[in-house]
């Protein structure tokens, strides 16, 4: 493990985008904070990357994982794991 080593840059307009998604399929507003993180994924069952999207409403906290990196997420991918959280 390499403590020095640089995380790869990402996009900002790929997590706004990812973030756009999320407003959308889910029916969120403005009010609502949506984030959009790319983590290490250390479980035996998933890939060395994810791409986990947190939903921060009052009262409510959910978060959604995809099984990939950020860059390779797309539109279908998030709608499937929305769909597979409800």
């Amino acid at each position: 493990m390499n403590l020095f080593s640089q995380k790869p840059a990402h996009d900002p307009a790929v997590a706004e985008r990812l973030k756009g998604w999320a407003r959308e399929l889910l029916g969120l507003g403005d009010d609502v904070a949506v984030t959009v993180m790319q983590l290490n994924c250390a479980e035996d069952d998933c890939p060395d990357v994810e791409t986990v999207v947190g939903v921060l409403e009052q009262g409510n906290q959910r978060k959604f994982k995809v099984l990939k990196p950020l860059a390779e997420v797309t539109r279908d991918d998030l709608a499937t794991a929305l769909r597979q959280s409800t």
